[in-house]
C-alpha cells in the first residue's frame, strides 16, 4: 500500500497533500514524533505526524532526514492549512520522494485510522464496508458518483464495468438496465469488503435517487390520463397538481416509436428510455418534462405556464433530434421515430397533443424524416377533429371494412398505397417515388382495394371519401 490509497479513506478525509509523491515508498506504518531531531531515526516507509511547529530552514532539514532515512511522508500539524511552502521544500520533498500532507483533525483518531488501514485485517474490513453504507447510499442514482464514492471507501478504483479476470464484480438491474462495477480483488477481510461495497454500490447506481418515486408516479398518473375516457381524465387532473405534474400548463407531447424492434428487446429500450430523455431533456427554466409508456411507445411532455409559440416547437423539434441520437447509441438497430403534437393547454389539451403526435408519428414514418411535428394548420388537425366522432370512426371502418378485414398487416401497406396514390392525383410514378416502390406495384395495389371495397376512384366523391378515410384510419 501506499499513501495514495490511504487518502480519502475511512477517518483520514482530514489529511491533505501540500507537496512531494504520494505513491513513490510503500507505507509500513504510522508514527506520532514531537521532536524534530529525531526525524532521521524514522523506519522506512513510516508516515510521520508531527505535533510541534516547524517552518523556515529546519523544515528543509527535516525533508532531508527523512528522505535519508527512506520515510513515506511527513503530516505538519501546527501550521495553517493555507500557510505557503517555501520553495525548497518543494523541491527538496519531489527529489527526495517524500510527501508532506497536513491535518487539522484529531491526531489520536488519524494515527490510529492509518494504523488500523496499514494493518488490514477485519478491523480496517468493517470500517471501510461503514463508510461506504454513509457515503453510497446518497449519491444512489448516479452511477459515476456512486463508484467515486466506492472508491474513496476501499481505497482502490471502482469502475463502472463488468470484472477482468483478477477482479471483483457485483451487479443489478435498474431501469437504465444493468450496471456493473468492479474493483482489484483482495484477499481476506479486504477482500470481503470490496465485494461487500460492490454489491451495495451497484444496487445503489442501478436505483433510481430518493425523489425517483415522485417521477415514477408522475409517469404512471400521465399514461393513466392518456388512456382513460375524457370524463374520467377530468377528475384525474387534481391528483395531478399534488403530484406536481404540471396538468393546467401549456403542453407540447413527443410521441417514440421504435420501429424496427418488436418484443424483449423493443421492450427494454423503451424502459431504459424514459429515465434517459428525463436526464437528456431536463431543464433549469420553467420547462417542466415528463414521461410514461402508452401503448408500447415512450410519451414525453414538455410544459409551461404560458404558450411556447412557434420557438417552443423548433426547441422540442431539437429535443427530440437529440433524444432519438443518444437512444440510437443504446440500440443501433432501432428504427427510431418521433412524432411531435401542437401545443395545447390544460388537461384536454395534453390528450389533444398526444393524439396530434400519434398522427405525426405516422408522417415520419412515411418518409418525412425520424422526427415530425404535427401539421396544426393544415388537413391533419381538421382530420383529427373529425375523426373523434364516434360517427366518423363507424363511417370508416364500414367503408374500409373489406380492406380491415385482412388484418393490419396486409390492410396497412394497401392503404397506405391508396393513399400516396391519392395525394398524387393519381400519379403511380410519384406515389412509387414516395413509397420506395415499384410503379406496376403500385398500380396493382390501388387495383385491388378498388375491388375490395367496390369503389369508383374516378368519381370525385367517392375518391374525396376514400382518400379522407385511409388518411383518417392511418392516423
Amino acid at each position: 500500500m501506499v499513501l495514495a490509497e490511504l487518502l480519502g479513506g475511512p477517518g483520514l478525509d482530514d489529511l491533505v497533500v501540500v507537496a512531494g509523491p504520494t505513491d513513490a515508498v510503500p507505507l509500513t506504518g504510522v508514527r506520532l514524533e514531537t521532536r524534530a531531531d529525531r526525524l532521521a531515526h524514522a523506519p522506512a516507509g513510516c508516515l510521520v505526524v508531527l505535533a510541534t511547529p516547524l517552518s523556515g530552514y529546519r523544515l528543509d532539514v527535516a525533508v532531508r532526514d527523512l528522505a535519508a532515512a527512506g520515510a513515506a511522508g511527513l503530516v505538519l500539524t501546527a501550521i495553517p492549512p493555507d500557510a505557503p511552502v517555501p520553495a525548497t521544500v518543494l523541491e527538496l520533498a519531489d527529489r527526495g520522494r517524500v510527501a508532506i500532507l497536513h491535518t487539522d483533525g484529531d491526531l489520536a483518531a488519524l494515527i490510529l485510522a492509518v494504523d488500523r488501514t496499514v494493518r488490514g485485517g477485519a478491523a480496517d474490513a468493517l470500517a471501510r464496508v461503514e463508510a461506504a453504507a454513509r457515503e453510497v447510499p446518497p449519491v444512489a442514482g448516479d452511477p459515476e458518483r456512486v463508484a467515486l464514492a466506492a472508491s474513496r471507501a476501499l481505497g482502490v478504483p471502482v469502475e463502472l464495468r463488468a470484472p477482468e479476470p483478477g477482479e471483483a464484480g457485483a451487479s443489478a438491474r435498474g431501469p437504465d438496465g444493468e450496471t456493473w462495477l468492479s474493483a482489484p480483488d483482495r484477499p481476506g477481510p479486504s477482500g470481503r469488503a470490496v465485494r461487500a461495497v460492490l454489491a451495495l454500490g451497484a444496487l445503489a447506481a442501478a436505483a433510481g435517487p430518493a425523489d425517483d418515486v415522485p417521477v415514477r408516479s408522475r409517469g404512471q398518473l400521465l399514461a393513466e390520463l392518456l388512456a382513460v375516457p375524457e370524463a374520467q381524465a377530468l377528475r384525474l387532473g387534481s391528483r395531478g397538481r399534488a403530484l406536481g405534474l404540471p396538468v393546467d400548463n401549456w403542453h407540447l407531447v413527443l410521441r417514440v416509436e421504435p420501429v424496427a424492434l418488436t418484443g424483449t428487446d423493443r421492450y427494454r429500450l423503451l424502459e431504459s428510455a424514459g429515465p434517459l430523455a428525463l436526464r437528456l431533456l431536463r431543464s433549469a427554466g420553467v420547462v417542466a418534462w415528463n414521461a410514461a409508456r402508452v401503448d408500447e411507445a415512450l410519451i414525453l411532455t414538455r410544459s409551461q405556464p404560458v404558450d411556447p409559440g412557434r420557438d417552443g416547437m423548433r426547441a422540442t423539434l431539437a429535443d427530440a433530434g437529440r433524444l432519438l441520437a443518444a437512444l440510437r447509441e443504446r440500440g443501433p438497430d432501432a428504427d427510431l421515430r418521433c412524432g411531435v403534437g401542437a401545443a395545447h393547454r390544460g388537461v384536454l389539451g395534453l390528450r389533444t397533443s398526444a393524439r396530434e403526435a400519434h398522427t405525426a408519428l405516422s408522417r415520419s414514418a412515411g418518409g418525412f424524416g425520424p422526427v415530425a411535428a404535427h401539421d396544426a394548420a393544415g388537413l391533419d388537425r381538421m382530420l383529427l377533429d373529425w375523426y373523434s366522432s364516434d360517427a366518423a370512426r363507424e363511417a370508416v371502418r364500414e367503408l374500409l371494412a373489406p380492406v380491415l378485414a385482412l388484418g393490419p398487416q396486409r390492410a396497412v401497406p394497401l392503404l397506405r398505397t391508396l393513399q400516396a396514390y391519392l395525394d398524387h392525383q393519381g400519379s403511380p410514378a410519384r406515389a412509387a417515388d414516395e413509397l420506395h416502390l415499384h410503379r406496376n406495384a403500385v398500380t396493382k395495389r390501388v387495383r385491388k382495394v378498388g375491388e375490395l371495397i367496390g369503389a369508383d376512384l374516378e368519381d370525385p366523391q367517392q375518391r374525396l371519401a376514400v382518400q379522407l378515410a385511409c388518411r383518417a384510419h392511418l392516423m
